[in-house]
């Protein structure tokens, strides 16, 4: 019996086709490739949908939209710097926008200071010949309808904006109907002393309004709000341990959530790490320690040791007393001296100095280093110079010359950046660690410093 012909091309083996080559997947470039996110979320400035009107700013955000609405004169808006002012004017002034109040907000741009002439031109204001810019901007501002200027950071205003903010202000009439000037600022009043006008200015103000850190819970939904803009989640990405850890060494300021986030997620992807954990956390911001030309309170350092180690010692006196009694009460000795009270100034005084233990660098490998430089070199041509300053810090304790340099020249007034304060003193401390840990040219660098 034959086998029909199609039975025999069914079981004919045909030669396997060559398999295509598998592509190899590209090993992620930054950090956003690492964890799936699909932009930085707290590397760059939040935008308007990422704000959120916290229960700690409430009552602050409350007032300063009924002076915006309803006032006049000049009220204070103030904070630490990275607290959230400027996006608590945008809101405000968002709110005031929809009641009809017409609101001119003043900010420096990304790059530089607030000029006299983009002060005239935010508030629409053309020179009339033979009138000065001074008094052209008051008049403009004084002119119907009512306006409401929003001055950010008038701290760091240049002299001729003072100013004419100053002339506006002597200017505004004590009615109802006259403009409302809100100035927010992050230094203490004491240190705008030395500006004649801010002083002035600031003394013509009729209430101060605080912005308050944020509470614990509120710091960790701004970082689950940010997250999830940008496409991730905390539960994927970070862990518990990890989140206590940030949000207590943040102090509750938005912007130092910011730089902490950074910094964790910049470290993570050169470790390696699929989570942010605590470990990630200390590798990116290492121990707490004292920084150079950082000046410890003493009332909370050295003394509160003292004082601690002084209870301990009283408790210690006491147990040993007790002891001793219990043990004696059978033996009938008569008392000859009363015992002297121990006092707390002998007590310390026959403590045992404690020798101080040098720290050494923690050990980091040379890529976490290289990743932390190449990342605070970004953040600084970005105009981040706080972030550039906590990235370059964290690779020059780990031991790395070239980043104490460069974090000195964060300080050094011949280098700093637009956005960053001079301060000799810190930038030479710096350049001394850095000469210490091999650099030749930090030496240079602090005779330039010297030099008048």
């Amino acid at each position: 019996m034959r086998r029909p012909s199609t039975l025999l091309k069914s079981t004919k083996l045909s030669a396997p086709a060559p398999a295509s080559e598998t592509a190899t997947p590209s090993a992620p470039a930054t950090y956003l490739d690492h964890y799936g996110l699909s932009k930085p979320p707290f590397g760059e400035a939040q935008d308007s949908a990422g704000y959120i009107l916290f229960g700690s700013q409430r009552r602050a955000f409350e007032l300063l939209t009924d002076h915006i609405v309803r006032g006049t004169g000049v009220i204070l808006l103030h904070g630490e710097e990275g607290i959230g002012k400027t996006e608590t004017l945008r809101a405000a002034a968002s709110v005031a926008a929809e009641s009809g109040r017409q609101t001119i907000l003043l900010t420096r741009p990304a790059d530089g200071r607030l000029s006299l002439a983009q002060l005239m031109s935010d508030l629409d204001g053309q020179r009339d010949a033979g009138t000065t810019a001074n008094d052209q901007g008051v008049a403009t501002a004084l002119a119907s309808p009512k306006r409401v200027l929003l001055a950010d950071d008038i701290d760091l205003l240049p002299d001729d904006c003072a100013h004419l903010l100053l002339s506006l202000a002597q200017a505004i009439p004590a009615d109802a109907v006259g403009p409302a000037l809100v100035c927010s600022h992050s230094a203490d009043l004491a240190a705008l002393s030395n500006q004649p006008n801010l002083a002035q200015l600031v003394s013509l103000a009729r209430n101060t309004i605080r912005l308050s850190p944020l509470a614990p819970s509120e710091s960790r939904q701004y970082i689950e709000r940010s997250l999830w803009i940008a496409g991730g989640t905390t539960r994927r990405l970070i862990t518990q341990d990890a989140m206590k850890l940030l949000i207590a060494r943040s102090g509750g300021v938005p912007r130092t959530i910011n730089r902490f986030m950074e910094a964790a997620f910049t470290t993570g992807f050169a470790r390696g790490d699929v989570t942010i954990t605590a470990k990630t956390v200390a590798a990116a911001m290492g121990p707490i320690a004292a920084r150079p030309g950082h000046r410890p309170d003493a009332s909370s350092g050295a003394a509160g040791r003292l004082i601690q180690i002084a209870a301990a010692g009283l408790l210690a006196a006491g147990a040993a007393a007790f002891l001793y009694k219990g043990m004696n009460d059978h033996i009938d000795r008569p008392s000859t001296a009363s015992p002297r009270p121990v006092t707390l100034p002998a007590l310390v005084a026959a403590l045992p100095e404690q020798p101080q233990a040098a720290a050494s660098p923690e050990t980091v490998s040379p890529e976490l280093v290289a990743a932390l430089m190449k990342r605070g070199e970004q953040s600084l041509a970005l105009g981040d110079v706080a972030a550039a300053r906590l990235l370059f810090e964290r690779a020059a304790m780990a031991g790395d010359a070239a980043a104490a340099t460069a974090l000195g020249k964060t300080y050094d007034p011949n280098f700093v950046a637009l956005g960053g304060k001079p301060d000799a003193a810190i930038a030479a401390a710096w350049y001394r660690k850095a000469i210490a840990l091999g650099d030749p040219r930090a030496a240079t660098l602090i005779q330039r410093l010297s030099r008048p």
